[in-house]
């Protein structure tokens, strides 16, 4: 499994009427040498402008006339192949998501702001690429807190030749941050761990800060209720006795208006129950009356089949009445007559008659019972819808002079529940005074806690230190460097001690060779353990006193000669 590192492929500027100057790297270590005010440390410094740094940062050569852009081609372990371009009087960073030509009229893929914060920073893009996000690092002993960035990973990168000679530790990340930012920096590049668990416990001088703050907001807060309630309830004293007597008042009246409200709803249920009777009533007349009508229409046929069956019977007893006698035309007798004329159907016709109008009129004395039923119905019906419309009258004159009474007591109400909301307001305004002057007083005794220094670690502890210290002594040992050097490691300054002598007690030469062997030893030890590192290391220059009567640079801009021998 590859280790995720940084990869430079080319550093390049460019202008509108000016050549593009450029340096292209190679695999491995490469080499960039010169006479003095060649570009060298200029180099240096224009990868760190391209890591973050401020444009201020970046020395106003005479060679950079002309110049209006940065353009920087990396291999990424997640992005792959990409191009940051910046121009060189500050501002946010282009990034294409391919190598482009420096000075491409190709619009970025997006922009990466110049902040050390957030996602859309080059910081955040830069450490994403190495699976870092969200770290915090203790900047003081009492644990306040910043954000780790790419800027804090820089001076473990690029190193300029003042750095690399000077007197201070390897560690140091500028002269603005805290000894103890540096060394937090330190343990979180070399362990993997940042300070996040760490509870911040605000310093003496914070803790007094905060309270002066709050006492202004506090003296504010109390001077406004004051007036407020000084205008408002000019005796807050009597506001207690107000509310007590305001209380029963309340409820006393709370227990009419009830009463009240209970009286008028019943006569409303009263009232919807009578106009619903007088519905139902209403509608059963209306049914009756239907009833009626059908009834009558019944009658009259009752009465017509039986006038014709009356009519028939007495036209058979007519036949009949001659049945027996002398033939009208003859003379014959009834003896001697041969044809008889059906005297018997006809009796037959007869009976059927009589028994057909018998049945109907046992159905119309029926019927007439029924609707002489209906009609004593109907009449009680009408009786009832008079007495409940009477009823409705009542109860619509009791509603009318309950309704006034209830408005009355519900206005007399709502008006004392106002009046006792005022003085409940006065009461809270009162003892939000007293609660502010109690707080107030509080604050004015307030006394900072002082936190002893040994109670928070800072930097890495001895066994992270020794083997920091073995890294940096096995690459001054494959440098052959005289006298088989032993390596250890000062956790009070977080340098190393070479044969047991500080660092600082060399010449600038030695310094600067110690300075390199630690960031080497540093990124070795980082790639044993499989922390995250970007992987470069530019440095200027651990050999420059040896390599620099040598050398032979062309140009204003510094050229780069690739060496297969390794370099320091």
């Amino acid at each position: 499994m590859g280790v995720a590192r940084f990869i430079i492929r080319r550093l390049a500027v460019t202008g509108p009427k000016v050549p593009t100057a450029e340096l292209l790297f190679a695999d491995g270590v490469n080499v960039i040498w010169g006479a003095s005010n060649t570009g060298k440390s200029f180099t240096v410094k224009l990868l760190d402008f391209m890591s973050g740094a401020k444009p201020k940062m970046l020395p106003n050569i005479n060679q950079r006339q002309g110049y209006n852009k940065a353009w920087l081609d990396l291999i990424l372990p997640t992005s792959g192949q990409v191009t940051l371009v910046r121009a060189l009087a500050g501002g946010s960073f282009g990034l294409y998501n391919h190598w482009v030509q420096p000075d491409t009229k190709e619009e970025a893929t997006r922009t990466l702001s110049p902040e050390h914060k957030g996602k859309d920073s080059l910081s955040g893009f830069l450490l994403a690429e190495i699976g870092i996000a969200d770290k915090s690092i203790s900047k003081t002993q009492h644990a306040a807190k910043v954000a780790f960035s790419f800027r804090h990973f820089v001076p473990y990168l690029l190193t300029e030749e003042t750095d690399m000679m000077g007197e201070w530790p390897p560690i140091r990340i500028s002269d603005f941050n805290s000894d103890t930012l540096d060394k937090n920096v330190l343990k979180f590049i070399a362990t993997g761990i940042d300070d996040s668990a760490v509870i911040e416990t605000p310093s003496p001088d914070a803790q007094k800060s905060i309270n002066s703050g709050k006492v202004q907001v506090v003296e504010e807060m109390l001077a406004t209720a004051e007036q407020e309630l000084n205008r408002e309830y000019p005796d807050p004293s009597d506001l207690e006795n107000q509310l007590a007597k305001l209380d029963k008042a309340t409820d006393e009246l709370q227990s009419t208006l009830v009463q009240r409200q209970n009286e008028l709803d019943q006569l409303r249920l009263d009232r919807r129950f009578i106009v619903d009777s007088i519905a139902e009533t209403q509608e059963r007349q209306t049914e009756l009356a239907l009833s009626l009508e059908r009834f009558s229409v019944l009658k009259n046929i009752y009465d017509s089949d039986v006038e014709r069956l009356s009519s028939l019977e007495e036209g058979g007893a007519a036949l009949m009445a001659t049945a027996h006698r002398p033939c009208p035309l003859c003379g014959a007798d009834p003896e001697h007559q041969r044809h008889a004329h059906g005297f018997e159907e006809v009796e037959r016709a007869q009976r059927a008659v009589r028994a057909e109008i018998a049945k109907i009129e046992l159905e119309r004395s029926d019927l007439m019972k029924a609707t002489s039923s209906l009609r004593v119905e109907q009449e009680g019906l009408a009786r009832r819808e008079e007495r409940l419309t009477r009823d409705l009258q009542s109860v619509d004159d009791r509603v009318a002079e309950a309704r006034p009474r209830e408005a009355a007591s519900r206005s007399s109400y709502e008006e004392l529940a106002r009046t006792r909301d005022n003085v409940q307001m006065g009461l809270s305004l009162a003892r939000r005074v007293e609660a502010l002057r109690q707080r107030k007083g509080e604050l004015d005794s307030f006394r900072a806690t002082k936190i002893p220094k040994s109670e928070i670690n800072v930097g890495v502890g001895s066994a992270v230190g020794h083997e920091i210290a073995m890294a940096v002594q096995s690459v001054l040992r494959a440098w052959h460097f005289p006298g088989d050097p032993s390596v250890s490691f000062d956790d009070a300054t977080h340098d190393i001690l070479v044969n047991g002598q500080d660092r600082r007690a060399n010449g600038k030469g030695v310094r600067a060779l110690f300075n390199a062997a630690f960031k080497i030893g540093l990124l070795d030890y980082c790639r044993q353990k499989q922390l995250p590192h970007p992987g470069v290391l530019v440095l200027d220059s651990p050999y420059s006193r040896i390599a620099r009567d040598r050398s032979r640079v062309t140009g204003s801009f510094p050229k780069m000669r690739r060496q297969s021998r390794p370099a320091v």
